[in-house]
C-alpha cells in the first residue's frame, strides 16, 4: 500500500468518526451548549417534569432522580426547577442516600430561597441533621469523607445560616451544641449554647441551654490545662440556674454539681495551705485554710480546714 493511499484511508476514517460523533451532539440555543440527545431533557420543563414524575410515582427513585436533575440542569430558571430540586432530594432520601439528599436540599435553599419549597427544604435538612447526630451513616459525597457527627454539625450550621429565625433556627443551634458536647469539644459547645441565649432569648430551649453551658464549663474545669476560672464559671452557671429555675427537672443535678465543685474548690485551698506548711510558712498556710473555712463552710473539706486553723493557732503559727 502506497503512502498516499494510506493517508487517504486514514483521512476518510477520521472524517467518518468525526461525523458520527458530531451527529450525536446538537447545539441548543436555550442552554447555549452542545448536548447529546441521549442524555437530553424533554423539549419543555413541563414535559420533563411529567417524565420525571412518572418514575417517581412508580417508586423508581434512581431514574426519577436522574430526570429531576436533568430538568434543573436544562431549565434552571423554570418555575418547575425548585420543585424538581426538592423532589431530587426526596428521591435520594428514598434511596437511603442522605448525603446526596442534603446536597440537593442545600442547593434548593441557596439557589431558590423564595420558592414555596424553601421551608420544607429547611425542615428536611434539620431532620437529616438529627439523623446524622444519632449516627446515621453518611455516604461519600465529593472528595471529603465526613463522619456522621461532622455532617450533623454542617447541616445544623446550614439551617442556622439560611433560616436563623425560621421554625428550626433555635433547635438547629441547640442541636449543634449537643453534637459538639457529645464529641468532647467543650469550648465550641459552650459557644453554641451561648448563641441560643443570645439569638433566641424567647426560645423554650434557653433553660436547657443554660444548664448545658454550666456542664461545658464543668467539663473544662477538669482539664489540667485550664485555670480556676473554668471552675468558677461552672459554679456561677449552676448557681444561677438553680436560682432562676428552681422547679426545673435539672435543678437537682445542678445543685449536686455545684456541691461537688465547692468541695473541689475547698480541697484545693487546703492543698495550697499544706504546700505552705511544708515550706515552713504557717502564716501563709493559715490564709488558705481560713479561706476554705469561710467560703465553703458547708463542705466536708471545711472540717479539715478548721482542724488545721485550730492546730496552727494553738502552736502560735499565726505569728510566724
Amino acid at each position: 500500500m502506497t503512502t498516499v493511499r494510506r493517508v487517504l484511508i486514514t483521512s476518510i476514517l477520521t472524517l467518518s468518526c468525526f461525523t458520527s460523533a458530531q451527529a450525536a451532539w446538537i447545539w441548543t440555543p436555550e442552554t447555549g451548549r452542545w448536548i447529546n440527545p441521549k442524555y437530553a431533557a424533554k423539549d419543555s420543563p413541563k414535559a420533563q417534569m411529567e417524565w420525571a414524575m412518572s418514575f417517581f410515582e412508580q417508586k423508581e427513585y434512581p431514574r426519577a432522580a436522574k430526570e429531576f436533575y436533568r430538568l434543573v440542569r436544562a431549565y434552571p430558571r423554570s418555575e418547575l426547577a425548585p420543585e424538581a430540586q426538592y423532589l431530587l432530594g426526596v428521591s435520594y432520601e428514598k434511596m437511603d442516600r442522605p448525603g446526596n439528599a442534603f446536597a440537593a436540599y442545600k442547593k434548593l435553599v441557596e439557589v431558590y430561597p423564595f420558592s414555596e419549597r424553601f421551608k420544607e427544604g429547611i425542615e428536611r435538612e434539620y431532620l437529616l441533621g438529627k439523623a446524622f447526630a444519632e449516627g446515621k451513616k453518611v455516604e461519600w459525597v465529593g472528595p471529603i469523607k465526613f463522619t456522621s457527627k461532622e455532617k450533623a454539625i454542617e447541616v445544623f450550621q446550614h439551617v442556622v445560616d439560611h433560616a436563623p429565625y425560621g421554625s428550626y433556627g433555635d433547635q438547629a443551634q441547640f442541636e449543634m451544641g449537643e453534637v459538639l458536647l457529645s464529641t468532647d469539644r467543650w469550648e465550641e459547645a459552650q459557644r453554641a449554647f451561648q448563641r441560643v441565649l443570645d439569638s433566641y432569648p424567647g426560645s423554650p430551649l434557653t433553660e436547657q441551654a443554660k444548664f448545658k453551658i454550666a456542664t461545658c464549663a464543668d467539663r473544662l474545669s477538669r482539664d489540667p490545662s485550664y485555670d480556676q476560672s473554668a471552675t468558677n464559671d461552672a459554679m456561677q452557671w449552676y448557681k444561677t440556674f438553680v436560682e432562676e429555675h428552681p422547679d426545673s427537672e435539672q435543678a437537682a443535678d445542678a445543685e449536686e454539681s455545684l456541691k461537688r465543685l465547692r468541695e473541689i474548690k475547698a480541697q484545693r485551698l487546703i492543698e495550697i495551705g499544706q504546700f505552705y506548711e511544708k515550706q515552713r510558712k504557717p502564716k501563709a498556710a493559715l490564709v488558705y485554710y481560713r479561706e476554705a473555712l469561710e467560703q465553703y463552710p458547708d463542705t466536708a473539706a471545711a472540717a479539715q480546714a478548721l482542724a488545721k486553723v485550730t492546730e496552727l493557732e494553738r502552736s502560735g503559727g499565726s505569728k510566724k
